[in-house]
């Protein structure tokens, strides 16, 4: 465990310094390239805060979408085995397969696009 600041807390006052300060020093030409740089400290900062729990809850979801049996993978592989999942119920609605569950697919869906959203650009799903 490392002293504070936290790697959290320091993306969250570089973003804030980029977008508050930075930006206002730039040429206006290069100031998209800041809030760029700012917007992906903060991403980087949500995603560390959150952990592997958005990838364990999309691990359940993909798994229980393909009807396999929930198990948790190893600690550090959460990221990896959603991703797996999501290949293969990608792979599974575009064969058709799972034509006949179309409504629970869309709801579940739904559900991963909203959590995907609340690290990438909070509050964005209630607009």
């Amino acid at each position: 465990m490392q002293d504070r600041p936290t790697a959290t807390e320091l993306l969250d006052a570089l973003a804030e310094f980029l977008h508050g300060e930075v930006r206002e020093w730039v040429p206006r030409e290069r100031r998209f390239q800041v809030l760029v740089a700012a917007n992906l400290c903060a991403v980087l900062a949500r995603e560390l805060r959150a952990g592997e729990e958005p990838s364990l809850q999309d691990l359940a979801l993909f798994r229980s979408l393909l009807g396999e049996p929930e198990s948790k993978p190893p600690p550090g592989e959460a990221e990896s085995a959603a991703r797996d999942a999501a290949g293969k119920l990608a792979r599974r609605i575009r064969a058709g397969d799972l034509d006949d569950r179309l409504p629970e697919l869309a709801a579940g869906l739904t559900d991963h696009v909203r959590r995907k959203l609340e690290i990438a650009r909070p509050g964005y799903a209630e607009d």
